[in-house]
């Protein structure tokens, strides 16, 4: 069947109405702007934070991120406040317990939508309580969201609150008494009995045992000097109700004769039972009484509430000296010798050896030595690095003389918990070619110098300062200038030319063996293996130390 034509008006017309529908359709799939509610998002809505009771909190949070979703959506102006007037009673005065709060009255307002709460240490007396910071979004002064965080504050338990702060000018070989105590900082909890420990360090040992109390030894150190590190742990039978303060006699702390400045630590908490019953202390059984307690009265002394946890420092009137050698390359040109550097601590002090601030890093820098010119290392030892020499600028006009070879070397101590006694020492021993050795301006043979050097200073407990640095000379035949015939020089030049190819093999070996570290061990001095060299040998100066 055949369709009658359609008119041009009528086409025109069924386009008109296609074109409108379009439109109709358009419009109703675009969003029409309109005012966003804004609405409040923290990250945790719960705090946890500690006392100053010095006991740090179990997975705590103490710090919570606050922001006002759809804040720049938002028409009108968009204030944030917070208000912790409920925890007025749980902090000191002068916190910053919320943000935009200049008045201190722990209610503040802010005009910016992402804010941080970070709390800090409560008071002792809001142990174990709890409360809430109630955070409020308004627009133009009419209020569009609320939140609520939680704050809650630990239950510290039993605390060792009770000690001596310190002891000054002690004399040692002198007996110090050490009293002691502890309090239930619980609000609701008691205990039925509770553990005390104290460590005492190296140079500091209690005179007297109790016979409820282990003691664990730790002799990091093997030397005899070392009296070793002890901890005693006391089982104190209760009940000890909340709130409940007690006091200890631990009985007199003896001073050892090498100590210089030491901590006592100590430590309260509740007994944890095991699967056998009670709970098994560990170390050797003690001798004697047991360990008693009574309690606290008002002429107490010695309470500890502003600074815990309670330590007691113990500083006496010793001292330790380090010092270094001095060294004398010796021989004649061309001879390979041995160079043993070390520093000691002449004493009579013990301190302790750790030379960096970080305690688990075992290559503290503690010795630079600068070589005098005219002399090639051919063996370095391990923990002893070669400095790079500084560029040079080649159109300066004036050239200064070059510098012999710098080395740093590290501590190579493992146990850096131990102490270092009087007579212990590191030693770095040095293998070099004697050449022709240069020259200064009055005509003398060049020195170079060794020198303590740490990251630490070592000026608060050294004595004498005065041979922290020491010279390292030389003493060679055949130099220029001594009374060497042609030949013998020529002869020491082949020598040296050949112990130079050698020893271009053995540093060549030695840079693919690995890197050790080793302990300090009170080894002789120059006692490495000087075969193949000159009978000549480098001296090492001064008083060896004891070993």
């Amino acid at each position: 069947m055949i369709h009658p034509r359609l008119s041009v008006r009528v086409r025109r017309a069924a386009l008109v109405c296609l074109s409108g529908g379009l439109l109709l359709v358009g419009a109703s799939s675009t969003p029409v702007a309109a005012d966003t509610q804004p609405s409040i998002r923290v990250d945790n809505d719960t705090l946890t934070v500690d006392t100053s009771l010095g006991r740090p909190a179990s997975g705590g949070t103490r710090e919570i991120s606050v922001s006002v979703d759809g804040a720049e959506k938002t028409r009108g102006e968009l204030t944030v406040t917070f208000d912790a007037s409920g925890l007025k009673d749980f902090f000191p005065a002068s916190t910053s317990l919320v943000p935009c709060d200049p008045d201190g009255d722990l209610i503040g307002e802010c005009d910016h939508p992402h804010q941080r709460l970070v709390l800090v240490p409560a008071k002792a007396t809001a142990a174990g309580r709890s409360g809430r910071i109630r955070i409020t979004a308004k627009v133009d002064g009419k209020v569009q969201d609320t939140a609520e965080v939680t704050v809650r504050v630990t239950d510290p338990g039993p605390v060792f609150d009770r000690a001596p702060t310190g002891f000054t000018d002690v004399e040692p070989g002198s007996r110090l008494d050490l009293p002691g105590g502890f309090s239930n900082y619980s609000r609701y909890h008691g205990y039925r009995s509770v553990v005390v420990g104290v460590y005492f360090p190296d140079g500091l040992s209690p005179v007297e045992e109790f016979g409820n109390c282990a003691y664990k030894e730790d002799r990091a150190d093997p030397s005899p000097t070392n009296t070793g590190v002890v901890t005693m742990s006391c089982k104190l039978t209760g009940p000890f109700p909340p709130g409940g303060s007690y006091d200890l006699d631990l009985g007199p702390v003896e001073v050892g004769h090498q100590a210089v400045s030491r901590s006592i630590h100590y430590s309260a908490r509740p007994e944890r039972a095991d699967g056998e019953g009670p709970e098994r202390l560990q170390g050797r059984p003690g001798r004697g009484r047991p360990l008693t307690f009574t309690e606290r009265g008002d002429d107490a002394t010695h309470v500890r509430i502003g600074s815990l946890p309670a330590t007691t420092t113990v500083r006496t009137t010793n001292q330790a000296d380090f010092s270094v050698n001095r060294v004398t390359l010796k021989g004649k040109v061309g001879d390979v010798v041995d160079a043993d550097f070390f520093f000691v601590n002449n004493g009579p002090g013990s301190v302790g050896a750790v030379f960096d601030s970080e305690s688990d890093n075992e290559t503290a820098q503690v010795i630079e030595l600068a070589m005098p010119q005219g002399i090639t290392v051919v063996k370095t030892p391990e923990g002893c690095r070669k400095v790079p020499a500084p560029r040079v600028d080649k159109k300066a006009k004036a050239r200064k003389k070059a510098n012999g070879p710098l080395y740093r070397c590290w501590q190579r101590r493992m146990d850096k918990s131990a102490l270092m006694p009087p007579g212990h020492f590191e030693h770095f021993s040095f293998s070099v070619r004697l050449d022709k050795p240069g020259r200064s301006d009055d005509n003398t043979a060049d020195r170079g110098y060794v020198l303590i050097k740490t990251e630490l200073t070592v000026d608060e407990f050294d004595g004498d300062k005065d041979n922290n640095r020491s010279t390292i000379s030389l003493d060679v035949k055949g130099a220029p200038g001594a009374s060497a015939t042609s030949a013998e020089q020529h002869t020491a030049s082949r020598r040296a030319a050949i112990d130079g190819a050698a020893s271009g093999v053995v540093l060549a070996c030695a840079a693919h063996l690995p890197w050790r570290r080793r302990g300090i061990r009170p080894s002789a001095i120059g006692t490495g293996d000087t075969s193949g060299t000159s009978e000549d040998a480098a001296v090492s100066e001064g008083t060896e130390p004891t070993r």
